[in-house]
C-alpha cells in the first residue's frame, strides 16, 4: 500500500502538468468544439463582397469613364477626396466606419485609352491601372483589383475583335460584356446533428489532452519508481518485486483513469444539452472509445520509463505524440482532405480507430453492424496498447538483466 501511495504522490508532485495538459487543453477543446455549432440556416442568400474604391482618372476618356462607371456599379465609389498623395493615404488609413475611408485607390494614367486600344490591336498585353491596396483590408482590395483587370481584358478583346470600332464603341462593348455575371444559388444541404458534431469534435480533440497528460504523468511515476536508489531501498523492504510492480502499475492506472475522467467530463458537462440530444447511450459508447485510447499513452509512458526517460524527454514525447496522433486521427482537419499517403499512415495510429468509433457511436442511425464495427475499432485500439506495453516490458527485463 505504501508503494501505491508513493507512486500517486509522485504524480501529484507535478500539479502544473496535470493542470496544463488535462484541464487547459481540454478547455481549449470545449471552445473549439463550440465553434461547430454554427447555424447553417443563417446563410440564405448570396451577397457579393463589397469594397470602398477611389478612382483617380487622369485620362478623362471614354474608356476611363466607362471603367469608373463599372467599378461604381460593382463597388462603393468614394468621392470628395482630393487626388494628392496625402489625401489618398489618409483615406486608406481610416477605419472602415469612418467617412471617406477606402480599401483601394485606382490610378488611371493619362493616355490609358490610346495605349489600351493600341496594345490590344497590336497583340500586346494591355496596360493596367496602378492600384494602391489597403493593408488592413487586402481581400476587398484584391477583389476590386481583379474586377478592374477583368473589365480591361474585356475592353482589350473588344478593341482587338473590332479594329474599326471607335473608342466609345469599345467602351460600350466592354460594359455590355462585363454586365453578364454568373447566377449564384444557395443550396441548402441537410447535415447531421450539430450536437453530435460538437461532441465528436470535442472527443477527437480531447485525445490530445489525454495522450500528452497520461504520457507525462505516468512516465514520471514509472521513471521515479525505477530510480536506482529508490529500488535499493525497496529491495531492502519486505515487499516483493512483483507486488511492488503491481502497486506501481495500479497507481499509474488510477492516474490514467482520473485524467480520462476529468477530460471527458469537461466535454460532457460543457455540452450537456448536446449529450441529452444525442442520447446517453451513444455518448457512453464514445467515452468507451476514449477510454480505450487512454490505454495507449499508459503503455507509452511505461515503455519510455523502461528506456530511462526523464522529465524533459517525457514532456517532449508527450506533446509530439499527442499532436501527431490527433492530427493523423483527423482531429485537426478531416482525413478526406489529406493525401492518400497520409490516410494510409493514419491507419497505424490508434486515434484513427478511436475517431472512427466515436463517429459511428454518435451517428444518427446506429445499427447492429455499426456496433460490431465499433467493437472492432476498440479492439484494434487496445491492441496498440498491448503491443507497446509488451515492448516496454521486454526493454525493462533486458535492462534489469544487464
Amino acid at each position: 500500500m505504501s508503494t501505491f501511495k508513493t507512486a500517486l504522490r509522485m504524480a501529484l508532485a507535478h500539479p502544473f502538468y496535470l493542470l496544463i495538459y488535462t484541464v487547459f487543453i481540454s478547455l481549449m477543446g470545449v471552445f473549439i468544439a463550440a465553434s461547430v455549432s454554427w447555424n447553417s440556416s443563417q446563410l440564405t442568400e448570396y451577397e457579393p463582397y463589397d469594397a470602398n474604391v477611389i478612382v483617380v482618372d487622369r485620362d478623362d476618356s471614354d474608356l476611363s469613364h466607362a471603367l469608373t462607371k463599372h467599378l461604381g456599379s460593382r463597388f462603393e465609389l468614394v468621392t470628395g477626396v482630393g487626388d494628392d498623395t496625402y489625401d489618398l493615404a489618409d483615406a486608406l488609413s481610416k477605419s472602415n466606419s469612418a467617412k471617406g475611408s477606402a480599401d483601394c485607390v485606382f490610378f488611371i494614367p493619362e493616355g490609358f485609352e490610346n495605349d489600351l486600344v493600341a496594345a490590344a490591336r497590336a497583340g500586346r498585353a494591355v496596360p493596367k491601372p496602378r492600384c494602391d491596396l489597403r493593408c488592413r483590408q487586402p481581400s476587398a482590395a484584391a477583389l476590386s483589383s481583379a474586377e478592374a483587370s477583368r473589365w480591361i481584358s474585356l475592353a482589350g478583346a473588344a478593341a482587338a475583335l473590332e479594329p474599326a470600332a471607335s473608342n466609345g464603341s469599345v467602351a460600350k462593348a466592354a460594359e455590355h460584356a462585363a454586365a453578364k455575371r454568373a447566377e449564384v444559388q444557395i443550396e441548402q444541404v441537410k447535415v447531421g446533428s450539430t450536437a453530435a458534431a460538437m461532441l465528436k469534435s470535442y472527443f477527437n480533440f480531447g485525445a490530445y489532452a489525454i495522450i500528452s497528460s497520461v504520457i507525462v504523468s505516468v512516465g514520471l511515476v514509472f521513471s521515479g519508481m525505477n530510480e536506482p536508489e529508490r529500488v535499493r531501498r525497496m529491495d531492502a523492504g519486505p515487499i516483493s518485486e512483483r507486488r511492488r510492480s503491481l502497486a506501481v502499475f495500479a497507481a499509474a492506472t488510477v492516474i490514467t483513469v482520473c485524467i480520462w475522467f476529468v477530460s471527458s467530463m469537461m466535454g460532457v458537462v460543457g455540452f450537456a444539452g448536446a449529450v441529452a440530444e444525442v442520447g446517453v447511450g451513444r455518448v457512453c459508447l464514445a467515452l468507451a472509445a476514449t477510454f480505450a485510447l487512454a490505454c495507449t499513452p499508459l503503455a507509452v509512458g511505461f515503455a519510455l520509463s523502461s528506456l530511462g526517460a526523464r522529465e524533459e524527454l517525457l514532456n517532449g514525447v508527450g506533446n509530439l505524440l499527442g499532436m501527431l496522433m490527433t492530427f493523423l486521427g483527423g482531429a485537426w482537419m478531416p482525413l478526406s482532405l489529406m493525401g492518400s499517403a497520409v490516410q494510409t499512415v493514419a491507419h497505424f495510429v490508434p486515434t484513427y480507430w478511436v475517431n472512427d468509433a466515436i463517429g459511428k457511436a454518435l451517428a444518427s442511425d446506429l445499427t447492429s453492424a455499426m456496433l460490431g464495427d465499433i467493437a472492432c475499432d476498440l479492439g484494434v485500439t487496445v491492441l496498440f496498447a498491448v503491443v507497446i506495453a509488451a515492448v516496454g516490458l521486454a526493454l525493462s527485463r533486458t535492462k534489469s538483466r544487464a
